[in-house]
C-alpha cells in the first residue's frame, strides 16, 4: 500500500479516474474509490489533508477495528505462457496445471487463468496513441549518445551525460550536459529543466534509472528515491516512472532524445570543449533554434509557439526557492547510545527512540533525523571523522547530570574548597598529565567530601601531599583508617631506630 497522503493528493488535486490512480500507485481501483468516497463524505480538501501525517490520516480515514482482507494471486509470466501455447499439443488446461504445481495459495482458477490470458493476448501488437494534456507530463531521460570534454593539457577525452526533458503536449525540449547519472547530477538537471520551462508539470515521468527509482518491489511497483521524492514534493509535483522495459511509455522523450542527438550533438561533433559550461552554452544555442523550428502536422507551429499556447498556462508556478540537494538514508535503527551514524560522524536523537527506525536527511550544512515523517533532531553537519554531536535534551536525566559535571566545573569546585584539596588536585594534574584521569580524581574528591566532611578531606589531602602520594586511592585510604586525625612526623630526629646488630650506623659511612 503506498502512502495514504500520496493517494489523497491524487484524488483531491487531479482529475484522474480511480482506475488511472490505481495503476499509478499499484493499488486496487476499489481502494481508490473507497478513499475518494471517504474524503467526499468528510468534505475534506487537500489543504486540510496536507497538514496531517500518515498515522493521523490512517486513523481518521479508516474505520477503527475494520480490517481489509485482500486476496492476492500469483501471476504467471504471460509472455512465456503465450509462447508455450504456440507449441503443438499444448493446451490452456495443461499450462494451468503446470502453473499450479508447487503453489499452496494464491492460485488462479482455470476460468480466471483463461480470462487473464485472453486479456494479455488482446494487448499484443497494439500501439496506443497517447494524448498528453497541457502541463500534465514532463518526460525525462538521458541520451545513450554522450558528448565529451577534452583536457587541454593532455588531450584526454572524458565522456559526460546528456540530460533531455520534453513536455508532452507542446514537445518543447530542454537538454544539458552533466558529469554523470548520479543522484546529485540528476537532481541538478531536473531543477535546471523546471527553471527553463518556468513552471512545474503535474507529473515527472523519468525512466527507471537508479537516481530516480531505487527498486521495483513485487506487488508494490516502483520505489522512488527518497531524495528525488522530496524534490518532487518541494515543487508540488508527482513522480510517475515508466514501466520497466516499456520504451513506448515515454515515446515523447525517446523521440526528443533522438532529435537532440541529430540537431545538437551531430552539429557539435567537430567542436572541442574543455569545460562543462562551454558545452552547455553551445547546447543552449542550438536548442533555441530547435524549439523555434516549425513542425509538420501542427500547422507549421514551433515548439515554443505551442508551449506558449498550450503548456505554459497549465504549468504550476515555481516555488520561491529552488530545491536544495539533500542525501537521505532510510531505515536506520537507533542504537543503545541513542546516536545514529552518517558517513563517519555520529548524531544524537531523543533517547526514547532507542531501537526505533528513523530516516536521515543530510544537506551541505545540516543533518536532520525524522521518525514517522516528524523531525526529531537537527544537527550542524561536520566533516571531521569520528565527530560526535550530542544535544543535551536528547540524554536521559542521569546522563545529563553526569555530562554537566565537566572538568571546568570540577576544577572550580576544588578552587572554591581551597587549601590542601586544591593543591592535591593541581598536583594530580601536573603529575599524571591525563585530563580524563584527573577529572575522575576530582569527582572522587567530591564524593569523599559528601561521604566525610570537608575538614577531614582537607586533612587527608594535606597528609597525602606530605607523603607525595598522587592517587585518589591514597586519600581514600587515609580517611578510611582515620590517619587524617593523627599528626605525621616531619623531623627525622623524631624517628628513633632501635639498636640492632645488622645496623651499621653513622660511623661506618663516615669511614
Amino acid at each position: 500500500m503506498p502512502p495514504i497522503k500520496d493517494l489523497c493528493r491524487l484524488l483531491l488535486t487531479t482529475a484522474l479516474s480511480n482506475r488511472r490512480i490505481s495503476e499509478a500507485l499499484h493499488i486496487s481501483p476499489t481502494t481508490a474509490m473507497r478513499y475518494r468516497n471517504r474524503l467526499t463524505e468528510l468534505e475534506w480538501d487537500w489543504l486540510r489533508v496536507s497538514a496531517l501525517d500518515e498515522a493521523s490520516l490512517d486513523r481518521l480515514l479508516n474505520t477503527p477495528g475494520k480490517s481489509a482482507f485482500v486476496h492476492t494471486f500469483v501471476e504467471p509470466d504471460w509472455s512465456q505462457v503465450h509462447v508455450e501455447l504456440q507449441k503443438r499439443g499444448v493446451t490452456v488446461t495443461l499450462l494451468h496445471e503446470e502453473y499450479a504445481i508447487g503453489l499452496d495459495a494464491g492460485v488462479l482458477s482455470l476460468s480466471e487463468f483463461r480470462r487473464r490470458l485472453a486479456r494479455y493476448q488482446r494487448t499484443r501488437g497494439l500501439v496506443m496513441r497517447q494524448i498528453h494534456r497541457p502541463g500534465e507530463c514532463l518526460f525525462l531521460d538521458f541520451s545513450g549518445v554522450r558528448p565529451w570534454l577534452t583536457d587541454p593539457a593532455t588531450g584526454e577525452i572524458t565522456p559526460v551525460e546528456l540530460f533531455v526533458a520534453v513536455l508532452g503536449a507542446s514537445r518543447k525540449t530542454f537538454a544539458c550536459a552533466v558529469p554523470s547519472q548520479k543522484l546529485p547530477d540528476w537532481i541538478a538537471a531536473n531543477v535546471k529543466a523546471l527553471e527553463h520551462f518556468g513552471g512545474v508539470a503535474t507529473f515527472l515521468v523519468p525512466d527507471n534509472l537508479k537516481a530516480a527509482v531505487t527498486s521495483h518491489k513485487r506487488g508494490e511497483g516502483a520505489v522512488i528515491n527518497p531524495t528525488y521524492a522530496e524534490c518532487a514534493v518541494h515543487y508540488d509535483t508527482l513522480v510517475l516512472p515508466t514501466r520497466v522495459r516499456r520504451p513506448k511509455d515515454k515515446a515523447a522523450v525517446e523521440l526528443g532524445v533522438k532529435i537532440v542527438q541529430r540537431w545538437v550533438l551531430a552539429r557539435l561533433r567537430h567542436r572541442t570543449f574543455t569545460t562543462l559550461s562551454d558545452l552547455n552554452r553551445a547546447i543552449s544555442e542550438l536548442l533555441a533554434t530547435l524549439n523555434d523550428k516549425p513542425m509538420r502536422g501542427v500547422g507549421g507551429k514551433s515548439r515554443n509557439q505551442l508551449f506558449v499556447e498550450i503548456d505554459a498556462p497549465a504549468l504550476k508556478p515555481l516555488p520561491v526557492e529552488p530545491y536544495g540537494y539533500a542525501d537521505w538514508q532510510i531505515g536506520v535503527r537507533v542504537g543503545q547510545d541513542y546516536h545514529i551514524r552518517w558517513n563517519e560522524q555520529y548524531y544524537s536523537v531523543p533517547h526514547t527512540l532507542v531501537g526505533s527506525v528513523v530516516n536521515l536527511k543530510a544537506t551541505a550544512a545540516m543533518v536532520a533525523v525524522f521518525h514517522r515523517d516528524r523531525r526529531v533532531a537537527l544537527h550542524a553537519r561536520s566533516s571531521v571523522p569520528g565527530f560526535v554531536s550530542t544535544l543535551p535534551e536528547h540524554r536521559p536525566k542521569a546522563h545529563q547530570h553526569y555530562a554537566d559535571d565537566q572538568p571546568a566545573a570540577v576544577l572550580a569546585w576544588a578552587q572554591s574548597a581551597g587549601g590542601a584539596v586544591a593543591q592535591f588536585l593541581q598536583q594530580h594534574i601536573a603529575h599524571h598529565r591525563r585530563p580524563a584521569l584527573s577529572l575522575q580524581a576530582g569527582r572522587g574528591l567530591q564524593r569523599l567530601a559528601r561521604e566525610y566532611d570537608m575538614e577531614r578531606l582537607q586533612a587527608a589531602c594535606q597528609r597525602a601531599l606530605q607523603l607525595h602520594a598522587h592517587g585518589i586511592s591514597s586519600v581514600t585510604s587515609i580517611l578510611q583508617r582515620n590517619l587524617d586525625k593523627t599528626a605525621l612526623a616531619t623531623d627525622v630526629s623524631d624517628i628513633t631506630t632501635p639498636a640492632h646488630e645488622h645496623v651499621r650506623g653513622a660511623d661506618y659511612y663516615a669511614t
